[in-house]
Formats: C-alpha cells, structure tokens, sequence
C-alpha cells in the first residue's frame, strides 16, 4: 500500500507541475496575441523552454546565454536585449506579412552547461544551427533530432553523451557538419550514414565507437573525415568518397594491409592518411608514396613488415610525388633503407625510427637536408634511430648543422657516429654483438 501511495502521490506531482506549464504556456499565448508586431511561433516557444528545463539548473551560471533566456517575454522579439536573450539563438521571419518569427539556431558558449538534450528540440522545425559544443551535456542523442530537416551544422562535441548514433540521422538531408567527437558514443555507426548527402565535415574521433568502417563513398560532398580513437575494426576502407580530402583513422583496431588494392581505391584528391596505432601487418605498398595528391601519411605504430617493391625497381619515379610528411615509425619494416624517400621534391619530414632498417645511409639524404639536390625542398627532420643501419656516415652528413634539421641516428649500428655530432646525441649505437649480424 506504501508503495501505491507513494506512485500515486508522483503522477500527482507530475499532473500538478503539467498543468502549472500548461496555464503558463496559455497566459503566454494570451500576451502574444495582444501584439502588433511580429512574435515567435508558440511551439518554437514551448520547445525552447523544454529545452532550457532540461539543463541542470546549477550548471546555468549569471551572465551565461541561457541565464537570459526568461520566457515572461517573447524569445525572438527581446532577441539581443540588455536582460532578457541575450544570445544563444537567432530568429527570421517566416513568411512576407505573417508576422511570426521562428527560431533558427540555437548556440550555447562553452560555460558547462549539463543535464540533457531534450527531445523537443526536434520541434524547432526551422532550426539550421545547432551548436552545443564544450559543455558538460550527458545522456543519449535524442533521436527527434532527425526531424530538423533543416539542419545544416550540428555540434555537440566535448560533451558527455552517450549511446549510439540514432538511426533517425538519415532525416538530416541538409546537413553539412556533424561534430560529435569527444563524447562517449558507442555503437555502431547507421548505415544509412550515406542518405547525408550534403555532409561536409564528419568528426566523431575520440568517443568509443566500434565496428567495421561504413562505406560511405556515396557521400559526394565529404572532405573531411576524422573517426579516430575509437574501437573500429576491420580493414582500411577500399572506397573512399571522392572529395575526400583529410581521413582519419587512427588509434583502432583495424586489421589487414595496405595493398595495391587499397592504394588505388583512395580518390585521386586525398591530402591526409592517418592509420596510426592500429594493428595493420604485411607489406605496403610502394604506390602509396606514388599518389598523385597524398601530402601526408602517419602508419606509425602497427606492424607492418616491408615496402613491396621498396628496392626501386626501374619503374619507380618519386619525381611527381606530392609527399611533405611520412611517419613509419614503431612498425616492424625490414630491408635496406630506400634512398626513394631522399627523391622526393616535396618532403619535409621523414620518420622511421624503431624499425629494422639495415644497409647504409644514401648520401643523398644529407644533400635533400642541404637543399643541394635540383629541384628538391629542404628536408627538416629525419629520425632514423632504433634500425639497424651500418657503415660509415657519408661525409656530406659532417656538414649539416641543427639548424638545417632536426636528425636522430643513435642506436643503429653505425661505425663512425660521434656524440659531438648533433644528430648522434640522446644515445648510443647497439652493441657488437647484435650489429655482428648485419655488418
């Protein structure tokens, strides 16, 4: 009986509460319909104040947007007032003559707002910005949120949401951002991810989402891609969408190769790879430094074990190669050091410490560092250490200074690389008894 009466008394509480909104929302309509001039659609009205009694009232500090936000006057008319919304959203009119204004973007600043996204922000229909991003919000992503068919950005990042990606995403058919990173979705990402057909920008890095990579291909319009520190698994993607300029997947749990295969898959305008720190293996292939728009490349710290063809066959010719930056660095490559990365025009930097690299150093590094090569930028940094590279160091290295680059060549198994050189410095070379093995 204790707890019937105590269920009672709650749906009391709750009818009580629903009917002091309800005289208040009335009492507001009744104001609005004295006026003049132009007011806010009563459901953009009511949907706003369910969104601001959603949000913890402690974490709504004076001076913040939301602390303007006092619905005993009309949102859209007092917009930009010295008391009363301040900021936070923007209205238009809709309509020539109708004389209702409808609310169009809702922006919260980074002040640590928490609580939760309450599901009737889906009613605020014209809504084309939606910019949460930099507060405390936690709980799931309501899934009304695909009924802003309007929505261009939306951007909850560095949150606290949780859950998965709603399916109802595929509602958003104008939507150009979509900023969810540093939360703590999971999940798998909807599959109907490619009905985005406007998407632009698709950062969901640093949260806990996991299964294989979509294809999403389809998506015309998509340039940069950042999925990041999460738990996606399988294989690097093979279709990339065509206008793909940035991609980003590193820190996952992605398997397989880098093959021919998935060189020729990436678009022919990719500027950025990132596939660091996940469990790739196997050969890479030679193309992949080949590309015709590829920038930069980071596949440090997996396992991959060659460059396929790294011994410059005839047919290899870096002349038209677009590379500034590669970083191979903590894999498990062998072989001899290729002097392929030394013909670059373009490059900068160049890592591949801590791998097992043997043969000699090409002179032709040291000429790349002193810009003496035609046709070649400057290379900035080389950090060669932790492989297995032996001989003398070719005197033109003698002459290079820190101030040309940034260099690391200790523990190798070099004869002559004296601490006073800079480049030799932080380390010694490995002992004789393993260096024996690749003299």
């Amino acid at each position: 009986m204790k707890g019937l009466q105590l269920t009672s008394c709650a749906l009391s509480e709750g009818m009580v509460n629903h009917a002091l909104y309800s005289i208040l929302f009335a009492w507001f309509l009744s104001a609005l319909a004295l006026r003049t001039d132009a007011i806010t659609d009563p459901m953009d009205v009511q949907a706003l104040m369910q969104v601001k009694a959603a949000i913890n009232p402690s974490s709504i500090r004076i001076g913040s947007c939301v602390s303007t936000w006092n619905f005993s006057v009309d949102p859209c008319d007092n917009l930009f007032g010295p008391e009363y919304f301040s900021c936070g959203i923007s209205c238009e009119l809709v309509g020539e003559g109708t004389g209702i204004q409808r609310i169009t973007s809702v922006k919260l600043e980074s002040s640590g707002y928490g609580g939760t996204l309450a599901p009737a922000i889906g009613n605020l229909s014209f809504l084309q910005y939606l910019q949460l991003g930099g507060n405390a919000f936690e709980g799931v992503i309501p899934a009304s949120i695909g009924q802003l068919h309007a929505l261009v950005v939306l951007d909850i990042s560095g949150n606290s949401f949780s859950g998965s990606l709603p399916d109802t995403l595929q509602g958003l058919q104008s939507l150009g951002v979509l900023n969810a990173n540093d939360n703590s979705l999971s999940g798998m990402l909807p599959s109907n991810m490619n009905s985005l057909i406007n998407l632009i920008e698709c950062r969901l890095q640093n949260n806990m989402l996991s299964g294989p990579i979509p294809d999403l291909s389809s998506l015309e319009q998509l340039r940069v891609l950042d999925l990041a520190n999460n738990n996606f698994s399988g294989s690097v993607p093979t279709r990339f969408a065509p206008s793909l300029i940035s991609a980003s997947f590193g820190s996952n749990s992605l398997t397989g190769g880098l093959t021919k295969q998935n060189v020729d898959a990436i678009n022919s305008v990719l500027i950025v790879l990132d596939l660091n720190a996940n469990q790739l293996s196997g050969p890479i292939d030679i193309s992949l430094f080949q590309h015709p728009s590829l920038q930069q490349i980071n596949l440090s710290n997996n396992s991959f074990s060659m460059i396929l063809n790294g011994d410059r066959p005839a047919s290899v010719n870096m002349a038209q190669s677009q590379m500034v930056a590669i970083d191979l660095s903590n894999n498990k490559i062998e072989g001899n050091l290729p002097g392929l990365f030394a013909e670059m025009p373009k490059l900068s930097s160049l890592s591949l410490s801590n791998n097992a690299f043997t043969g000699q150093i090409h002179e032709s590094y040291a000429l790349k560092a002193l810009a003496g090569m035609a046709g070649l930028l400057p290379l900035q940094r080389l950090m060669l250490d932790d492989n297995y590279l032996i001989g003398p160091l070719p005197a033109l290295f003698m002459k290079l200074l820190p101030e040309n680059i940034m260099a690391s060549f200790v523990d190798n198994c070099l004869s002559t690389c004296p601490p006073e050189i800079f480049f030799c410095q932080g380390g010694d070379q490995k002992p004789n008894n393993i260096c024996r093995f690749y003299g």
